[in-house]
Order: structure tokens, then C-alpha cells, then sequence
């Protein structure tokens, strides 16, 4: 009896054939879609990963470059830099904080921005500099500012 169905043309439903088809044809799609998607999320996140680091360590090349003309002084000194940061790194807004140096670690600028953070280390800060800040790439630009006088050495972003 199962063979005459088997043989049998008539026993197919060509409407079941198409919604059959059409069903596999969205499945194969829908996979295909998904692994694009999640292949270019991945593709974003790396450049962001790459704009964070690329602004850490010019900001860090910065600050390095204050600190160090600082250094060679020994009157008092005051050094200002304004730098224009972007508006968003991959599409997001992002803070960056200044990390003063402790007993533990090294200063170190952090930029973070959704799910990421980057830290930049500043190899040059030590401890006897007092080193704070906090901006958010909502504004478009930051300024560096650095003072060492005889009581002290104090560096900020804002």
C-alpha cells in the first residue's frame, strides 16, 4: 500500500510544495542573514576597540609631552592644550577619565564608551603628580592642563 502512494503523482499537493519551498528557502536566508550580521557587529566592535586606542594614545602622547617639558624646568610652569576630540567613536558617545597614578598602577587615561573600555597608561606620570579628569565627547573638545610649582605638580583634563 505505501508503495502506491510512493508512485503515485497524484498524491502531491502542489500548494504544500511551494509553502514547502518557500519555507526552506526563508530558513536558508535567515541563517545566511544572521551570520552576516553578527560577522559585521563583530567588524564594528573592532573598530571602536581601534578609535579608543587611537585617542588614548594620542592623549597620552600629549600629556607625555607636558609632562616632560615640565620636567626640565625648574620655575614655576603652567602648560594649556585645547585638542578637539570627536563627537562619537563607532556611532556612540564615549567619557574619557584621567587615572592619577597610585602606589599599585600608573596613571592612565580610560575612555569608555557602551560596552568598551580602553586603558592608555602613562608611563611617564608618577605619583607626585595629582592627575584628575573627566570629559564626555559630547562637547567636542578637551582641555589638557598641567601646573608644577614648588608645592607641587598637578595635571587635569576637562
Amino acid at each position: 500500500m505505501v508503495r502506491k502512494f510512493i508512485r503515485d503523482d497524484n498524491a502531491v499537493n502542489i500548494e504544500l510544495g511551494y509553502i514547502l519551498n518557500l519555507l526552506l528557502i526563508m530558513i536558508f536566508m535567515a541563517s545566511f542573514t544572521g551570520a552576516f550580521y553578527v560577522r559585521a557587529e563583530h567588524s564594528s566592535q573592532q573598530a571602536m576597540y581601534t578609535e579608543f586606542s587611537e585617542l588614548g594614545s594620542e592623549i597620552s602622547r600629549d600629556i607625555t609631552n607636558m609632562y616632560i617639558t615640565s620636567a626640565h624646568t625648574t620655575n614655576n610652569i603652567t602648560i594649556y592644550m585645547e585638542r578637539d576630540i570627536p563627537l562619537t567613536l563607532g556611532g556612540k558617545g564615549y567619557s574619557i577619565t584621567l587615572k592619577n597614578a597610585t602606589s599599585e598602577g600608573m596613571a592612565s587615561v580610560n575612555i569608555e564608551g557602551g560596552n568598551y573600555e580602553v586603558i592608555t597608561m602613562l608611563n611617564s606620570i608618577d605619583t607626585h603628580v595629582n592627575a584628575t579628569g573627566l570629559v564626555y565627547s559630547g562637547s567636542g573638545e578637551m582641555n589638557i592642563k598641567m601646573i608644577k610649582n614648588n608645592s607641587g605638580a598637578w595635571l587635569w583634563i576637562e
